[in-house]
């Protein structure tokens, strides 16, 4: 995904987790360079517009899903 798409945050590359693949749940600092002087801590479930996909990743996870 380019830059300056909204995606979640355990998806992104900025979710400073140590996991290789962090969970929704999962809280972590925001490490995205604009917003790192916050300290913000963040769920995996947030999201925003700084978004930039997490290597290892494929564009489709971001897809919207259908309402179960």
């Amino acid at each position: 995904m380019a830059r300056n798409s909204w995606g979640h945050c355990s998806h992104c590359k900025y979710f400073a987790s140590p996991a290789a693949a962090p969970l929704d749940g999962e809280e972590a600092a925001c490490d995205e360079p604009g917003l790192a002087k916050l300290e913000l801590r963040v769920f995996g479930t947030c999201g925003c517009k700084r978004f930039e996909l997490r290597k290892g990743l494929a564009p489709t996870v971001e897809r919207p899903r259908a309402a179960v």
